[in-house]
C-alpha cells in the first residue's frame, strides 16, 4: 500500500532554476520551501483531523457540493471587503456628495462586517482542505492563511474605529485590509493553480487515453474487493471485482492523485466504495461518484465487459 505523502516524505517537487523564472512566480513559490513551517504545520494537520467528524469534514470539503466549498465562500468575502474599500476610497477621494456620505459610511460598514461574518466559515473550510494536502502545499497554505487572517483583524479594526466615529482611519484601515486580503488571495490561487490544490487530478484520463477496448485484467485471476491495477494504453486504472461484476475507475484519485489500486472496498450505506489510500475519499464502484471527501471530483468510471476468453476489457467513456 502506498503511503500518505502528507505525511512520509516532504514532498518537495524539482522546479526551475530561479535565474529562468520571473520575479513574481519566484515570489509567489518561496513559502513552498521553507520547511520551517512544517513544525507547524504537522500539529495543526494532526489536530484538524482529530477534532472534525467525518460528516462535517464532508460538509466542509464541498463533497456534498461537487467542488471545493472554500473558494466560493472566499469569493463572498473578499467580494464585500472589495466593494466596502472602494466606497472608502471613494470617500477619502472626496467623491461622495456631502448628503450621501453618512449613506457610504454605511453601506462600506454592512459590507466589511459580511465579509468578516463570513470569514468564519471559510476559515473552516480552508484549514479543513489544507489538512488534507501535501507538505510543500501546506507551507504556502499556511502564508495564505496568515494574509487572510490579517486582513480579517485589519477589517475588524476598521469597524471598530467606525463605531467610535473615526472614519477616516476606519476608511484608511479598510484600504489596508483589502491590500493584505488581495496578497492573500494570489497565494491562494497559486496554490490552487500552479500547486494543484483543489483541482481535479483524474479529468485527464478521458482526453489522454486511447479509444477502443483494452484488455485490463484475466476475470478469474481477480479477487472479489481486491482491487488491481491494469492499464488502457499507458493510462493506469483499477480493476475491482465485486459480487455484482466489475467496476473499472481511474487509478489517480482525483484528490491529490493517490493510487486507487493500493486501497481497499468497503462499504458506504450499503454501496461497494474503494477508499483511497492517501486521505481516505471514497468513491461508488457503480458509477465513480463521491461517497466521501476530502475529494469533490468524481472518479472517471470506463466502460468494461468480459469477453468470451475471460479477459476484462475496458473503454474510456466519450465525453458528451
Amino acid at each position: 500500500m502506498s503511503a500518505d505523502p502528507t505525511t512520509s516524505h516532504p514532498g518537495q517537487r524539482p522546479s526551475a532554476t530561479a535565474a529562468t523564472r520571473p520575479l513574481l512566480l519566484r515570489l509567489l513559490d518561496a513559502p513552498v520551501h521553507w520547511t520551517g513551517l512544517d513544525a507547524v504545520a504537522a500539529p495543526a494537520r494532526d489536530l484538524v483531523r482529530a477534532v472534525e467528524p467525518r460528516w462535517l469534514a464532508d460538509l466542509l470539503h464541498g463533497t456534498w457540493l461537487g467542488h471545493p466549498l472554500h473558494p466560493v465562500l472566499a469569493q463572498f468575502v473578499v467580494g464585500s471587503w472589495t466593494s466596502a474599500a472602494a466606497v472608502d476610497a471613494l470617500s477619502l477621494a472626496g467623491l461622495v456628495p456631502d448628503d450621501l456620505a453618512d449613506g457610504a459610511d454605511a453601506t462600506a460598514a454592512a459590507l466589511a462586517g459580511a465579509g468578516v461574518v463570513t470569514a468564519l466559515p471559510t476559515i473552516a473550510s480552508g484549514w479543513t482542505d489544507w489538512a488534507e494536502l501535501h507538505p510543500d502545499q501546506q507551507r504556502l497554505g499556511l502564508v495564505h492563511a496568515a494574509s487572510n487572517y490579517t486582513a480579517t483583524a485589519v477589517f475588524v479594526a476598521s469597524l471598530v474605529q467606525r463605531w467610535r466615529g473615526r472614519t477616516t482611519s476606519a476608511r484608511w484601515l479598510s484600504l489596508a485590509g483589502i491590500s493584505t486580503a488581495t496578497l492573500g488571495a494570489a497565494l491562494g490561487g497559486h496554490l490552487s493553480y500552479r500547486w494543484a490544490a483543489g483541482a481535479s487530478h483524474a479529468e485527464h484520463v478521458p482526453h489522454v487515453a486511447p479509444e477502443g477496448w483494452h484488455r485490463v485484467a484475466a476475470y478469474d485471476e481477480l479477487v472479489v474487493d481486491e482491487p488491481v491495477q491494469g492499464h488502457v494504453g499507458d493510462v493506469p486504472v483499477v480493476v475491482v471485482r465485486t459480487a455484482a461484476g466489475v467496476s473499472v475507475l481511474a487509478d489517480s484519485c482525483s484528490h491529490l492523485a493517490g493510487p486507487l489500486s493500493g486501497g481497499r472496498v468497503t462499504r458506504e450505506h450499503g454501496e461497494a466504495c474503494l477508499v483511497c489510500p492517501w486521505h481516505g475519499s471514497a468513491f461508488r464502484l457503480v458509477d465513480g461518484s463521491v461517497a466521501a471527501g476530502p475529494a469533490v471530483a468524481p472518479q472517471p468510471l470506463l466502460a468494461s465487459r468480459v469477453d468470451v476468453d475471460g479477459g476484462v476489457l475496458a473503454r474510456v467513456v466519450p465525453l458528451p
